[in-house]
């Protein structure tokens, strides 16, 4: 029976529920017969867990999630041929399609639906549902107070001058969903790769745009999207110096805002939007009582990212969003000219320093490192 041992070393930080990957040959897993699929992964203690394996250009690439990892030391895994990994699908990540909607069920509760209605003018994420029921994000279509912020979004207030974010009654941008080109569910994470086009209110597209979503199979207290998107020009393409930008929008939950007694805090420990606000940071939370429970939610800005930590634009009404554009004047991009962002967005329970924000941020930008064992 084929195997191979693998170290995680945590490195400087804890780790709980991490996701990590690592690459290596096919060849050296799989004889004669074998598929990725007959695989299992072995923990520490030589307990089944979870593992995901996608094949890539005769690589397999292994993922799994490690737990209860504290800095500075090692653990050892072993991915053997055997029984693999379809005994922990019903507790993995699912994706269950309706009519314009993807469900994200996760342990066989759904978390989230992503919704491409064309009816809409932006595909969103939502809602996101909570360990207690309740969502982390307001999707209210019936409020008049900025109904266009739907959960989690992504959009820019001024793309050649076409306003891609707010929606008044007539001549807004629309983005129109051409393609779900990849879906993928597993026992670790399942993710989706949709393509719209971002066009004028008349459909002439001036942007395309490539999404991956991940979803990991972590406990409901504490879960993660990650986002990976490109924007490419179909023109010249100039964006705008508008605070109407994330390009990811985030509406918290209506009892979470900073207006209902909720709290924002950055990456440097300022609090509250007239500190954070317009101010560069690696992250930022946005936290309160929600049915009697503490959620919160903090967005993670990748060190790969174009004018990397981001400014935020945080509100008291409850809005959470990265934006570059309006305090560094804007962006112009010629015809086949990209941009690309990566965020991970972290829904927790707990404040800030109960539930490792910091923490989870070098788990982002810092794995664990894997090697392979003597």
């Amino acid at each position: 029976m084929a195997s191979i041992a693998f170290l995680v070393h945590s490195g400087n930080h804890n780790r709980d529920y991490c996701p990590v990957s690592y690459r290596v040959s096919a060849d050296s897993l799989l004889s004669q017969g074998e598929t990725a699929d007959g695989l299992q992964l072995l923990g520490p203690q030589g307990e089944p867990m979870a593992l995901q394996v996608e094949e890539e250009n005769g690589e397999l690439v292994l993922h799994w999630i490690v737990n209860g990892l504290k800095a500075g030391e090692t653990q050892q895994y072993t991915v053997a041929s055997g029984k693999g990994t379809q005994q922990h699908a019903d507790n993995g990540v699912r994706l269950e399609e309706q009519e314009h909607q993807i469900d994200i069920v996760i342990g066989g509760q759904r978390f989230t639906s992503y919704v491409f209605d064309p009816s809409i003018a932006k595909p969103y994420l939502g809602p996101v549902i909570g360990p207690y029921g309740e969502s982390y994000t307001r999707l209210d279509f019936e409020t008049k107070e900025h109904p266009h912020h739907r959960s989690i979004w992504l959009a820019i207030g001024d793309v050649n001058d076409i306003d891609m974010w707010n929606e008044p009654k007539e001549r807004h941008g629309k983005q129109i969903v051409t393609g779900i080109d990849n879906k993928t569910q597993g026992p670790v994470f399942a993710s989706i790769t949709s393509t719209q086009n971002w066009c004028s209110y008349g459909g002439k597209p001036q942007l395309t745009e490539t999404r991956t979503m991940t979803f990991y199979n972590t406990p409901a207290e504490g879960r993660f999207i990650d986002l990976d998107f490109t924007l490419q020009a179909n023109g010249r393409v100039e964006l705008g110096a508008t605070k109407e930008a994330g390009p990811l929008g985030i509406r918290v939950a209506e009892l979470m805002k900073a207006d209902n007694g909720g709290v924002i805090r950055n990456a440097f420990g300022s609090v509250g939007e007239k500190e954070c606000w317009g101010q560069r940071a690696q992250w930022c939370d946005y936290y309160g009582n929600v049915g009697g429970h503490t959620l919160g939610i903090a967005a993670f800005d990748h060190p790969d990212n174009t004018d990397f930590p981001t400014y935020w634009h945080v509100r008291d009404y409850g809005l959470l969003a990265p934006n570059n554009f309006y305090f560094l004047g804007g962006k112009l991009l010629q015809k086949g000219q990209s941009i690309r962002y990566k965020h991970r967005i972290y829904f927790h329970t707990g404040d800030t320093a109960a539930s490792g924000v910091a923490g989870k941020y070098q788990d982002y930008i810092h794995p664990p490192k894997v090697t392979l064992a003597e």
